[in-house]
C-alpha cells in the first residue's frame, strides 16, 4: 500500500457521499455492537483477575439441605476457617462477615457494605492502600478502612484519614483509605473492619471460629501442590462432626435426607466464583454468570460484525461492478494485478478504520445504557489496550472485507469493460452475496423470535396471579437491631394512621426468597413431614384480603402469640397423608410434647417464582420483622406520612418502603435483562439484514433490467414484473426462515425449561419473526421494485 492509495481512497469517498455513508454508519453500528458486547464478555471472563495467585484462593461455598428448596451460596460456617488452618494445608486465611449496619458521621447516616475480616486479607486479596496502614485498620478494635469512594461520599474533598466514625454505639477511627475493588469482583466492600473491632457484637465477635451458628464468608489461600478436593474433604467432615450437625441428621428432618449430608460444602477458586453453575442458580444468581450465556454473546457480537462486514461486502462489490471502465481504463494504462489488490484494499481499509472510530463514538455512547442493561459497572471499558485493539480488528475486518471486490477488480476484462459489457458479477459470487443475504435474516429472524418468546415470558410471569390484590399493598423492613417494644410500639401507632387500612408482620414478603425456615409435623402415618414454614401475625390473612379454602385463617379476637393453631396450604396436607385438603381442617398433630391443631387451609400465595412449583407451607403465628401495610395513598405519599413516625421510633434507621407488586418483578430482572439485549442485537440484525436485501435488490434490478424490458415488450403487467423481482427475495425470506427458525424454536424451548409454568405463546413467536422479517424485505425492496416498474425498455434496449 502507498499513501497515493489511500488519497484516491479518500476521494472516492467524497464523490460518492451517500454511498460512503451508508458503507460507513452500516459498519459503524456493527463495531459499536460488537465492542460493546465483546467489552462485557472480557470484563465477566476476567472476574477476580485482581486476587494474587487467585487460583490458589478458594471461596467455601455451602448448601443446607433441609431447607426449604436448598441452594448454594457463600455464606459458610465461620468455623471451617479454624478447621482450615489446623489442617496445615492452607497458606493463609479470612472471613469476609457482612454487617448491615451505616456509618455514622456526625448526625450523618450513610449506608455502607460493610465487612468484618482477618488481616490475612490484605494480601489475599492485594488491598491496596491510598493512604495509611491497612494492618492497624484491621487489628485495632476502633479501626476501618475505608474504600476511597465511599470516603468521598462522607468526607468530600477533605482527607479521610484519621477521621473518626461511628458504628452502633462504637467510634472508629479511619485507618487507612483503600483502592476501590474492581467492578469485576465477585466480593465487594465499602468499608473493612477486623475482626477484633468493637463494632463487631457479641456473642459472634468471640466465638465466630468456634460456633457452628455463625455464618458467613470464608476465604483460603492454599499451599502451592494441595489438593483443593482434599481440603473440601476435610471441612465437611468438620461440618458432619458438629454435634448440632448430628441432632439434625438422627431427627425427623435428617431421616428425609436419605443418606445425604445434613449441609454441603464445596470450594470454588476464585478465577471459577463468577461462573460457578451452584452459586448461578441459587437465590442470589444475580451476582453470578453462565459461561454458555457469555460465549454465546460473544458469538452474537462476532456474528454482527460479519452482518456488517457482509454488507460492505455487497455494497463493494455493486459499487465494483459500475467502476468496470475505470478498472479496465487502468489496466490499459499498465497498473499490475498486486497495484489493483492494494488499491481496493486500502479503500476497504479506509472505511473500515472511519467506521472504528465512529463505532467507538457510538459505543461510548451507549455505554450507561448498556452498562444498565446488563446491570454491571463498565467503566473501564475505554481503557487505551481496548481501543488499539478495536482499531486493530478494524483494520483487519477492512482487510479481510476488501478480498471479494480486489478478485473481481482482477478479473475485469478491459475491452469488454470499455465496451460497455461485462459489468455482471459471476454466478459464484452472487450466490455467494444470497447466502450472505439468507445468513443476515435468519440470523434476525432467530434472535427476534427468541427476544419475543422471553419477553412476552418474563411480562406473563411478573404479572401472573400472586394469590392476593397487590394494590395499595407497601412492604416494610423492620430495622434488624430493633427491640419488641419499639417494633410492637410502632405498629400499633402506624395501625391507628388515618389512610393506613391494615398492618400484618410477617417473616418474608410474597415475591421474596430471603427467609428460609423449616418444621416437621408429624404425618397420618406417624412419619414426620418436614415443610417450610412462615411467621406471621394474626392480621396476616385479614389485611392480605385472603379467605380460607376450607376451615378458618387467623383471627386476632382468637389467636394470639402463643397461638397452638397452624394454618396450612392444600399441598401441605395432602403431603401430611390427608385424603383431603379439607379432611385436614380441625385435626390435631402431636410432635412429642407439644399438639398442635390445623385449623384451616389456606389459598395459594405466590412466594416464589414461576420458575419453582408449589410447596408445603404452614403458618404459624410468632414475631417477625417484615411489614405489610395496607394503605389508601401511593407509595411517594405514604413514604412522606410514613417517615417522620418511622424516624421517632427508629432514629438510627431510614425507611424504605416498597410496593408489594414491585417485588413480583424482581425474580424475572435477569429475564428481562436478557430480553432487551437480545432486542438490541434483534434490532442491530434486522437493520443489517435490510440493508443486505437493500443492496441485493438494486443489484438485482440492475442486472434483470434487459430481462424486464422484455418482459414489458410482450404484455406483461406491472403485477407480473413485481413477481419478478420479488420471487428472488421471498425464496430468500424462506430459506432464512427454514435456517433461523428452527434456532429460535430450541433457544425458547431451553429457556422455558427453566419454568414451570409457561405463558400461552405456541408458534406465535415464530410466526411474528417471520412475518417482521417479510415486512423488512418488503420495505427494503420496494424502492428497487418500483424503479424496475418504471424501467423504460427504450432506455433499457439502448443500454
Amino acid at each position: 500500500m502507498q499513501i497515493q492509495d489511500f488519497r484516491i481512497g479518500w476521494r472516492l469517498l467524497l464523490q460518492e457521499r451517500a454511498y460512503s455513508a451508508v458503507s460507513i454508519l452500516g459498519l459503524a453500528v456493527g463495531f459499536a455492537a460488537c465492542f460493546l458486547l465483546l467489552g462485557f464478555v472480557h470484563y465477566c471472563l476476567s472476574y477476580n483477575s485482581h486476587v494474587p495467585d487467585a487460583a490458589r484462593v478458594y471461596s467455601v461455598k455451602q448448601r443446607i439441605n433441609v431447607f426449604p428448596r436448598p441452594d448454594w451460596g457463600e455464606y459458610a460456617y465461620l468455623p471451617l476457617q479454624a478447621a482450615a488452618d489446623a489442617s496445615g494445608m492452607v497458606e493463609a486465611s479470612s472471613i469476609a462477615k457482612q454487617l448491615d449496619l451505616p456509618l455514622w458521621n456526625g448526625a450523618q447516616r450513610h449506608p455502607a457494605e460493610l465487612r468484618v475480616v482477618d488481616p490475612a486479607f490484605e494480601a489475599m486479596f492485594g488491598l491496596r492502600a491510598l493512604e495509611g496502614d491497612v494492618q492497624a485498620a484491621l487489628t485495632r478494635p476502633d479501626g476501618i478502612a475505608l474504600t476511597a469512594t465511599t470516603a468521598r461520599k462522607i468526607f468530600g474533598a477533605a482527607s479521610a484519614l484519621n477521621q473518626y466514625l461511628r458504628v452502633r454505639k462504637e467510634t472508629l477511627q479511619v485507618q487507612a483509605v483503600l483502592a476501590d475493588p474492581p467492578a469485576n469482583a465477585t466480593l465487594r466492600y465499602d468499608g473493612l473492619l477486623g475482626s477484633a473491632s468493637a463494632a463487631w457484637p457479641e456473642p459472634e465477635r468471640g466465638d465466630h471460629r468456634s460456633n457452628f451458628q455463625r455464618r458467613g464468608g470464608v476465604y483460603l489461600k492454599l499451599k502451592p501442590d494441595t489438593d483443593a478436593a482434599q481440603v473440601a474433604r476435610l471441612l465437611q467432615s468438620a461440618v458432619n462432626a458438629d454435634p448440632r450437625d448430628a441432632v439434625i441428621r438422627n431427627g425427623p428432618m435428617g431421616k428425609k435426607l436419605n443418606g445425604r449430608n445434613v449441609t454441603d460444602v464445596a470450594m470454588a477458586a476464585m478465577p471459577d466464583v463468577y461462573f460457578d453453575e451452584d452459586l448461578a442458580s441459587g437465590r442470589n444468581s444475580g451476582d453470578y454468570g453462565q459461561r454458555g450465556s457469555v460465549f454465546a454473546l460473544a458469538g452474537i457480537a462476532l456474528l454482527i460484525l460479519l452482518l456488517a462486514a457482509s454488507n460492505y461486502v455487497n455494497l463493494a462489490t455493486v459499487r465494483t461492478l459500475r467502476r468496470q471502465r475505470e478498472i479496465g481504463m487502468r489496466k490499459l494504462l499498465g497498473a499490475s494485478h498486486a497495484r489493483l489488490v492494494a488499491q481496493f484494499l486500502t479503500e476497504s481499509s479506509v472505511v473500515a478504520l472511519l467506521a472504528t472510530v465512529l463505532g467507538l463514538g457510538l459505543a461510548w455512547l451507549c455505554l450507561p445504557m448498556f452498562s444498565g442493561l446488563v446491570a454491571r459497572q463498565l467503566d473501564g471499558l475505554f481503557s487505551p489496550a481496548s481501543c488499539m485493539l478495536a482499531l486493530l480488528g478494524g483494520l483487519l475486518t477492512g482487510l479481510c472485507a476488501g478480498v471479494y471486490p480486489a478478485v473481481l477488480a482482477l478479473r475485469v476484462r478491459p475491452a469488454a469493460a470499455l465496451a460497455g459489457r461485462g459489468d455482471h458479477e459471476t454466478a459464484g459470487g452472487l450466490w455467494l452475496r444470497r447466502v450472505l443475504t439468507v445468513l443476515q435474516f435468519a440470523t434476525a429472524m432467530a434472535l427476534s423470535g427468541a427476544t419475543l418468546a422471553i419477553a412476552w415470558q418474563a411480562d406473563y410471569a411478573a404479572k401472573a396471579d400472586r394469590g392476593f390484590d397487590p394494590a395499595g399493598m407497601l412492604v416494610l423492613d423492620l430495622p434488624q437491631e430493633t427491640g419488641k417494644p419499639a417494633a410492637d410500639g410502632f405498629v400499633q401507632a402506624l395501625a391507628r394512621m388515618p389512610n393506613v387500612r391494615g398492618v400484618a408482620a410477617m417473616s418474608e414478603a410474597a415475591g421474596r426468597d430471603g427467609m428460609k425456615m423449616v418444621a416437621t409435623l408429624p404425618g397420618r402415618t406417624g412419619e414426620m413431614v418436614s415443610m417450610e414454614y412462615r411467621t406471621v401475625s394474626p392480621e396476616f390473612f385479614q389485611v392480605y384480603g385472603l379467605k380460607a379454602l376450607h376451615g378458618r385463617l387467623f383471627d386476632p379476637a382468637r389467636d394470639q402469640a402463643n397461638s397452638q393453631s397452624r394454618v396450612i396450604n392444600a399441598a401441605a396436607a395432602l403431603a401430611l397423608g390427608f385424603a383431603t385438603p379439607e379432611a385436614a381442617v380441625g385435626q390435631f398433630l402431636t410432635n412429642g410434647d407439644r399438639t398442635v391443631q390445623i385449623v384451616g387451609i389456606a389459598p395459594e400465595v405466590r412466594y416464589q417464582s414461576l420458575k419453582q412449583t408449589a410447596q408445603p407451607l404452614a403458618y404459624r403465628i410468632a414475631p417477625a420483622q417484615v411489614l405489610a401495610v395496607r394503605t389508601s395513598e401511593d407509595a411517594a405519599t405514604a413514604h412522606a406520612s410514613i417517615a417522620p413516625l418511622f424516624k421517632q421510633y427508629f432514629p438510627d434507621s431510614v425507611l424504605e418502603l416498597q410496593s408489594a407488586a414491585s417485588l413480583f418483578g424482581l425474580a424475572y430482572a435477569d429475564d428481562v435483562r436478557l430480553a432487551r439485549m437480545l432486542a438490541s442485537s434483534s434490532l442491530i440484525a434486522v437493520v443489517l439484514a435490510a440493508c443486505g436485501i437493500y443492496v441485493l435488490s438494486a443489484y438485482s434490478v440492475q442486472r434483470s433490467r434487459k430481462e424486464i424490458v422484455l418482459r414489458k415488450l410482450h404484455g406483461a403487467g406491472r403485477a407480473a414484473i413485481a413477481r419478478l423481482v420479488g420471487r428472488e427475495f421471498a425464496v430468500l425470506i424462506a430459506a432464512g426462515a427454514v435456517l433461523g427458525l428452527p434456532l429460535a424454536a430450541l433457544a425458547i424451548r431451553r429457556y422455558l425449561a427453566g419454568y414451570v409454568e409457561h405463558a400461552p405463546m405456541g408458534a406465535w413467536p415464530l410466526l411474528a419473526a417471520l412475518l417482521l422479517a417479510a415486512l423488512v424485505a418488503l420495505l427494503a425492496t420496494a424502492r428497487h421494485t418500483l424503479a424496475a416498474l418504471r424501467i423504460s425498455p427504450a432506455l433499457a434496449l439502448r443500454g
